[in-house]
């Protein structure tokens, strides 16, 4: 079976271009591809499945478009879009899927988002740790939308003027992390993103291909067979 991967898009009615790239690619290279894997951050912010306007209706829409075509859709979450459920993957006709996941392939394939890896990043996992616990969720979404678009917006400008402000490596994985994971789960090649940086790294495990986010280009992985790529085109 062949798969794509991609990540990072941070869908946002502003970001129009980035929308309709994210559109033609469904129609173009996935559909060369029995399996696509979204890792993390298709949204730039969720607040809940129960949000709805005509911006997330027609991302919904065509990612059922592709779906009927006899396509396997997986999400899995980012850090920004932690909040996405069943309901959401249901009218897309996608599966939510875990971070960390194992595909046994060819080779043995981890796939992640990224940021279990930034452990240099002590606040920011502090915060993960915050917003990805049961109880805190479910009094965010017990809250009217309006007030959790409130929250939201405060919460992404307070990461940024607090990343702005990082040390650069604290942006990145932490190597001794990555081959300690590699090396309990036995495997030959890490897919991710967060990071935003894009690359194949060749560690002391195998390879370590990392996503880029869509702004400028947008990034893709390929796998068929044995064989990976990391692909990127001009947005235009």
């Amino acid at each position: 079976m062949s798969s794509c991967f991609i990540s990072d898009l941070h869908l946002d009615h502003k970001r129009e271009e980035i929308k309709k790239a994210f559109f033609k690619f469904l129609e173009s290279e996935a559909s060369e591809f029995e399996n696509l894997y979204i890792l993390g951050d298709l949204f730039e912010v969720w607040i809940g499945d129960d949000f709805e306007d005509d911006f997330t209706r027609e991302v919904i829409s065509e990612l059922k478009k592709f779906a009927l075509k006899d396509k396997n859709i997986f999400i899995m979450h980012g850090n920004r879009d932690f909040l996405l459920g069943e309901k959401f993957a249901e009218k897309c006709g996608a599966k939510l899927i875990s971070d960390p996941l194992i595909l046994y392939k060819e080779k043995k394939i981890m796939l992640s988002h990224g940021d279990i890896f930034c452990t240099d990043d002590v606040e920011y996992q502090s915060f993960k740790e915050k917003v990805r616990n049961e109880k805190w969720q479910k009094e965010f979404l017990s809250k009217d939308l309006k007030d959790r678009e409130e929250i939201a917006k405060n919460l992404r400008n307070e990461s940024a003027m607090k990343n702005s402000k990082k040390e650069d490596y604290l942006m990145d994985v932490n190597k001794s992390e990555v081959e300690k994971i590699a090396r309990e789960n036995e495997v030959e090649i890490i897919i991710h993103g967060h990071v935003h940086r894009p690359k194949i790294h060749n560690e002391v495990f195998g390879q370590r291909i990392v996503l880029g986010d869509w702004n400028k280009k947008y990034w893709f992985i390929s796998l068929i067979g044995e064989r990976v790529s990391l692909r990127s085109n001009e947005i235009t």
